[in-house]
């Protein structure tokens, strides 16, 4: 049974959910004229606008705009572009009034080309308004002369009209939207003004009513806008305006009676069916149709000063967009419908324009609402029905009268009419008397509060508890009547900070919760009596609390003035603040909701947001950008599940199970610049020199197209952990990028929050210098590499010559050596062995003995002679240059002497040292060192006995010689003489060692230690120079 009248709609009105919310673009977001003529989605995705000044591309961040410019023959052709497509090659072409242009994505330039004509045809021809590529081959071009073929391959035109049957359409082809390619079918059908017209690709022959009698062939009426769907293609025939439908595969006709019932005086400017097959008509009396699959026909109504309304039904172009939109060009902008359109729609506008400040329910199927100063109407959920508003009339003032007839909100049945807070007090909801009621219960239990502002009207522990705006919170007893006032003072239900009351809760337990202006907080009843609760700072907590709402976990849940959304943990007393950084459009908040579901719902003075259960961040529902510039104020979940969400002066309704959320932008790249050179559209990778590598990189979305810009992070992959955040800034600057490659990786956000999960990447590799190089770098090493073999080999060859030419001047000197002790054998040796032997003889036969005394100190001297020079020959003798010899040698002389001296002479040496060659220098010395001791030993020692060792050692030869006679003195260094000092001498220059030994010595008197080093190879050094006559003398 129906509680009250309703109001009829009236006819063609829509029924409920038929009106729908737009979004718009126009020359305040960037367009370069409003009147839209064309739109295209190109293989990237952005959307192309052709409008009556100039070209737009619609980056998400920006609106690109190509003119014309007279001076450069690199620009659009003409201003005023009227179609646009893409080839398979993937360029870009555009119709305009003054011919057509190929658009080079790359340098942002355009060729343009025309079409030569003679008379009247030579304007006419050039001023475009479709066209359509098939391939990358063919272009069909249609202009105000009509229709054209263009090869692209020789930049050439070809008109096909006044052509023969077969060869071309029998009548004009002048009108936007004229062609649409049938691609299954690999048919183009035309539009003309003698009826419908198709050309076959297979076959390259048209069809007419010419060469054929069948439909749609048949009719010579004018037709337009052809569109095929399925295995149906839809027209317009003019005469009489008849929408007709040809299923090509039945190959039958099909008129459209529903439309034809209406007074169609009309043709078609724009005709598309969408993917979800809806079916829009646009016609040229400036009317919108719409229809659902087997459905009816409902008329689209423009507003132009209406956020959400279409801007104008002055259509000339539609185009679904592959995101599921779809998009109109009107001579306001452009209009788009979002794929989720009938998630959200319009159920109730105020008459009045007053802004919707409460929401109630009655019943399942009736909404209730209040608005600022016009009552209360009551609105019919399945037909969108709604009563004339319910007012209060005792007012008699017209401003007392606004105030109260101001619905605050509204509150719990009383005495079976609902409560109603108002600005003059609470009123009863009589929808059977059709008006609002003064609460006269009230007025008697609370005459100070009677005219007050009522901020909320609930039912809790068998009592009525009213809040109102500057008097306080009152209780009024259901039994009794009785009432009372919750002072700030101790009192029965305790105290309260302040009198201003916002807000009320009775949770699942039955506990209460209120919330105050004024920094009032938060203040809960316990044990009957309201207790404030406090941050730890002692402040109230919540400062000011406008909503409170309950969630699934029992935790409390603030909406507060400035502060965003706190949630209150009566467990432990803790909160959290919920922010703009966790996607809250606003922080001051006006109502809070918990669905069904668990999601909580927020009403900001930034519109709504959700969260759903299970994640922390809240979201925006999918409304219309500036649908919610003034702010959302209240809400209401229906029994449905639907939500009712009120916006300015209106009702709208939200169903959350219709569609998929929305998603975050996709970030794409717009262009880069290097240095100072510019390159548009998505880069390739990037390879920047060392001394050119200041790099920017253009950013924009795709699919994101209203409301605010996005935002930006990137990073530098693999090298960056976290992310750079930009903001709204659509450029990246890398000024100084070292030698290296990078992995440049973009996101984008709608609201700074929520980030797209797909990246927009780029590689970008910075060379280094030359010399910086691996491959320089390599050069260098192996050029180092090659010139120290080089050098080596150099240097080996300068040494084996120096060795060699050593080598030969020893041989030389050796050779010298060995012919100088030969004549010194032969001649000396000769001479003094006959001075020796004739002394001897003399010495025998003279008697004199002063005489005798001569001859024999004469034959000693020429014996001592012969020895020294037997002792030269031998140094000299390179046959006698191993270690065995100048042990054999140095032993037998040893012996020889001793046993000349008288003294007994032990001698120890090795009888197998290695086969290591001895120089000159270093036989010579270590024999000399050994007689200069041996000498000191039968001179000055008086000793009996000695003891010579040698031996070999690690690579060295160490000698040993000891007496037995009194041994070193006290301080050997002071009485050291020359002989001594020789011996240090010549060990020293072999680089070898000599002391004397005082402890462990084999004999008890001197004993002296010396070590020679030997080198292997043998030191080619042969005659030290500085020595030798030292030598000589010595010895």
């Amino acid at each position: 049974m129906r509680l009250f009248p309703l109001i009829a709609g009236a006819l063609l009105a829509p029924e409920l959910g038929a009106q729908l919310l737009f979004d718009r673009i126009t020359a305040a977001d960037g367009l370069p004229n409003e009147e839209v003529h064309a739109l295209f989605e190109d293989r990237d995705g952005f959307i192309w606008a052709g409008t009556a000044d100039g070209l737009a591309r619609l980056e998400g961040t920006r609106v690109r705009v190509f003119h014309h410019d007279h001076n450069d023959t690199a620009s659009l052709a003409h201003d005023q572009v009227r179609g646009i497509a893409q080839d398979a090659a993937g360029t870009l072409w555009f119709a305009t009034m003054d011919g057509l242009s190929r658009f080079d994505a790359q340098r942002a330039t355009f060729t343009n080309l025309r079409i030569t004509a003679a008379g009247t045809d030579a304007r006419q021809a050039n001023r475009m308004l479709q066209v359509l590529p098939l391939g990358d081959t063919l272009l069909w071009v249609v202009t105000e002369a009509g229709l054209y073929r263009h090869d692209i391959r020789s930049a050439r035109f070809r008109s096909v009209q006044g052509r023969p049957a077969g060869e071309g359409p029998a009548g004009m082809v002048n009108a936007a939207g004229a062609v649409f390619w049938d691609a299954p079918h690999r048919t183009l059908w035309v539009g003309t003004h003698k009826g419908l017209a198709s050309w076959d690709a297979n076959t390259g022959r048209w069809t007419d009513h010419r060469n054929s009698t069948e439909e749609p062939w048949a009719g010579t009426s004018s037709t337009n806008v052809p569109v095929v769907h399925g295995d149906s293609l839809w027209f317009l025939r003019n005469a009489p305006y008849t929408l007709c439908a040809y299923d090509l595969r039945r190959r039958r006709m099909h008129v459209q009676p529903d439309l034809e019932q209406e007074p169609n005086r009309f043709t078609l400017r724009a005709q598309g069916i969408g993917p979800d097959g809806t079916h829009w008509l646009c016609t040229w009396t400036h009317r919108v149709f719409r229809r659902r699959p087997h459905g009816n026909w409902h008329e689209v109504r423009s507003m132009v000063d209406r956020p959400g309304a279409m801007p104008s039904t002055r259509v000339s172009a539609l185009l679904f967009v592959r995101k599921g939109e779809t998009w109109f060009a009107t001579a306001q902008g452009i209009a788009a419908l979002r794929p989720t359109a009938d998630k959200i729609v319009p159920l109730y506008e105020d008459p009045d324009g007053r802004m919707v400040s409460a929401l109630g329910r009655l019943g399942k199927d009736t909404l209730l609402v209040g608005s600022a100063g016009g009552g209360v109407s009551l609105v019919d959920l399945r037909t969108g029905e709604r009563t004339a508003p319910l007012r209060r009339v005792s007012a008699a003032l017209p401003e007392e009268l606004e105030l109260a007839n101001f619905v605050r909100a509204f509150g719990t049945a009383y005495r079976g009419m609902p409560l109603v807070c108002t600005s003059r007090g609470l009123a009863l909801l009589d929808v059977r008397g059709g008006a609002l009621r003064p609460m006269q219960a009230l007025d008697a239990a609370f005459p100070q509060a009677g005219e007050s502002t009522f901020t909320f009207a609930e039912r809790a522990d068998g009592a009525f508890w009213f809040g109102t705006w500057s008097r306080g919170l009152w209780r009024l007893d259901e039994g009794s009547g009785d009432g009372v006032c919750i002072d700030t003072v101790a009192g029965p239900y305790g105290a309260l900070p302040g009198r201003m009351m916002l807000s009320w809760l009775t949770d699942r337990s039955g506990g209460a919760w209120v919330g105050m202006n004024d920094g009032g907080g938060l203040a809960h009843e316990v044990n009957g009596r309201f207790q404030v609760l406090r941050e730890p700072g002692g402040g109230h907590v919540g400062g000011v609390v406008r909503s409170i709402a309950e969630g699934p976990d029992g935790r409390i849940w603030l909406g507060t003035h400035e502060r965003g959304i706190l949630v209150y943990d009566r467990a432990t007393g803790g909160t959290r603040y919920y922010t703009r950084r966790d996607g809250l459009p606003a922080t001051r908040i006006h109502a809070l909701l918990f669905t069904r579901d668990g999601t909580l719902w927020a009403a900001t003075a930034g519109g709504f947001a959700f969260m759903e259960p299970g994640t922390a961040t809240f979201r925006t529902p999918d409304l219309p950008a500036g649908l919610q510039e003034g702010g959302a104020y209240t809400l209401q979940e229906l029994a449905d599940g639907r939500l009712a969400l009120t916006i300015g002066d209106r009702v709208l309704l939200y169903d959350p199970a219709i569609g998929p959320a929305s998603v975050p932008p996709h970030p794409v790249f717009t262009g880069h610049r290097i240095n100072d050179l510019l390159v548009r559209g998505a880069p390739g990778p990037l390879e920047l020199t060392y001394d050119r590598k200041a790099l920017s990189l253009e950013l924009g979305t795709v699919g994101h197209h209203f409301g605010p810009p996005p935002q930006f992070r990137y990073r530098l992959a693999d090298k960056d952990t976290g992310w750079y955040e930009l903001g709204r800034v659509a450029r990246i600057d890398l000024f100084d990028l070292a030698p290296d490659r990078y992995h440049i990786q973009v996101q984008a956000s709608a609201d700074g929050v929520h980030w797209s999960t797909d990246v927009a990447a780029v590689e970008v590799a910075v060379r280094p210098p030359f010399h910086a190089t691996w491959w320089f770098r390599s050069l260098m090493a192996l050029l180092a590499v090659l010139a120290a073999v080089a050098g080596s080999r150099v240097h080996l060859a300068i040494r084996l010559r120096r060795q060699r030419e050593a080598f030969e001047r020893e041989q030389a000197v050796l050779a010298e050596r060995m012919r100088i002790a030969s004549d010194m054998h032969d001649d000396l040796g000769a001479g003094l062995s006959a001075l020796k032997l004739r002394s001897e003889m003399a010495l025998r036969m003279e008697r004199d003995p002063s005489k005798r005394d001569q001859l024999g100190a004469l034959a000693r001297t020429a014996g001592e002679l012969i020895g020294s020079m037997r002792q030269i020959i031998w140094t000299m003798n390179a046959d006698q240059g191993s270690v065995a010899d100048l042990f054999a040698y140095t032993g037998s002389y040893a012996r020889k002497y001793c046993d000349e001296n008288r003294v007994a002479l032990t001698v120890v040496a090795d009888t197998d040292p290695p086969a290591v060659s001895l120089s000159a220098e270093q036989r010579r010395n270590v024999f000399l060192v050994v007689k200069e001791a041996l000498h000191n030993i039968v001179k000055h020692a008086a000793a009996h006995r000695a003891e010579l060792r040698m031996r070999w050692d690690s690579g060295a030869m160490d000698v040993l010689i000891c007496d037995d006679g009194p041994g070193w003195p006290a301080n050997p260094e002071a009485t050291e003489g020359n002989g001594l000092r020789n011996m240090r001498r010549r060990i020293a220059a072999l680089g070898g060692t000599i002391d004397p030994v005082r402890d462990g010595s084999p004999l008890p008197g001197a004993c002296l230690h010396f070590r020679v080093p030997v080198a292997m190879p043998p030191n080619l050094r042969s005659i030290d120079r500085s020595v030798a006559a030292d030598d000589l003398r010595g010895a």
